[in-house]
C-alpha cells in the first residue's frame, strides 16, 4: 500500500534525479501493443528519447507490434532497470507510459534526426537498418506515465517534457491502485 503522506521538496527532487538516471541508463523499452488480434503482443526495442519526451522505435514491419503501431492503437511502453543492478527483485525502478504512436515518413527531416540519434547512441548498425525498406520510424508521445522507485515509491510523470515525478497517494485498502 501506498502510504498516504507528503513527500518534502528535497524528496520529490531527489526521486527526479533517479528517474532521469533510470531513462538515461535504458537503452531498450518493452512494448506492448494490441490490434485486430484479441491477443496483446509483448516485445522489446531499443529506442531514443527526445528533449519533449517522447520515445521513439526504429522498427521492422514484420514484427507484430510494428503493424500494431502503424495501425494507431494506444500503446503501453515499460523502461525498467537491469535485474542484476536491482536492490530487491521486487521492487525494480521502472517507468511505464501510455503512448501515442505516430509514424515519422521516411523523407521526412525528423526521421532523418532520430535516425542520428540512433547511430549516436547504438553506433553504425542503424546504417544498415536505415537501407531496408520495412523499417519505420515510430515517434510514440506519452498521454500518461507512473515511475516506481522502489517500495512506497511511486509516482505520476507530469512535465511538459515528462520530466517531473507527482506524489502518488494511497487509494484504501485494496493496494496501489
Amino acid at each position: 500500500m501506498l502510504i498516504d503522506m507528503p513527500v518534502t521538496e528535497d524528496a520529490i527532487s531527489a526521486a527526479e534525479a533517479d528517474y532521469a538516471e533510470l531513462l538515461a541508463n535504458t537503452q531498450s523499452l518493452i512494448l506492448a501493443t494490441g490490434g485486430a488480434s484479441p491477443t496483446p503482443e509483448s516485445s522489446y526495442v531499443p529506442h531514443v528519447r527526445d528533449a519533449q519526451g517522447n520515445f521513439y522505435v526504429f522498427v521492422s514491419e514484420m514484427a507484430r507490434h510494428t503493424i500494431n503501431l502503424r495501425g494507431g492503437n494506444t500503446a503501453s511502453v515499460m523502461l525498467i532497470e537491469d535485474e542484476s543492478a536491482a536492490k530487491q527483485i521486487f521492487a525494480r525502478r521502472r517507468a511505464t507510459y501510455t503512448v501515442k504512436p505516430e509514424e515519422l515518413p521516411r523523407d521526412s527531416e525528423e526521421c532523418k534526426v532520430q535516425i542520428d540519434a540512433f547511430r549516436e547512441k547504438f553506433g553504425g548498425m542503424i546504417d544498415m537498418l536505415a537501407g531496408m525498406n520495412d523499417f519505420h520510424m515510430i515517434r510514440l508521445v506519452p498521454t500518461s506515465g507512473r515511475v516506481v522507485l522502489g517500495f512506497a515509491a511511486a509516482f505520476r510523470v507530469t512535465g511538459e517534457n515528462w520530466d517531473k515525478l507527482e506524489q502518488r497517494v494511497a487509494t484504501g485498502s485494496k493496494g496501489h491502485g
